[in-house]
């Protein structure tokens, strides 16, 4: 009987971890994606001197669909505030945690600073920051 229950307690704190490390796995294919994005979303205003205006400016098709697991659509973001550039990527409603289910993740250029170099932000107000990866935490 007191197996039994040990098994009950440790189920009891494993899954809900498990849970959360599952979310946060959903989350990030959208930050893998967003570097590849990047790369042509700074080639682009690098050229022109301004964001892309169109998808297809930057590799991807121009209704935004992608065909991925859990990562539904990416679309150009006009409206986050200071960002150079943005886009944000729309999660999949089905097989998602509740958590991240059809919510939106915003990854942003930021003016640049410096020395240079284009800051980065990524941030959801739809999406828990315990869901979100430690790139985006506290922003």
């Amino acid at each position: 009987m007191i197996v039994v229950a040990i098994i009950g307690v440790l189920a009891a704190i494993a899954i809900p971890a498990y849970q959360n490390y599952t979310t946060r796995a959903q989350v990030s294919e959208a930050l893998g994606m967003a570097s590849a994005y990047k790369g042509e979303l700074i080639a682009v205003y690098s050229d022109t001197g301004a964001c892309p205006t169109s998808l297809s400016d930057m590799g991807a098709i121009s209704t935004g669909l992608i065909n991925s697991k859990y990562v539904r659509s990416i679309a150009l973001n006009a409206t986050y505030p200071l960002a150079v550039c943005a886009f944000e990527f729309k999660f999949n409603t089905v097989g998602m945690n509740d958590g991240v289910a059809g919510k939106k993740l915003i990854f942003a250029m930021m003016d640049y600073v410096g020395n240079g170099s284009a800051r980065w932000e990524c941030v959801s107000t739809e999406i828990r920051q315990l869901y979100l990866p430690s790139a985006c935490k506290g922003i």
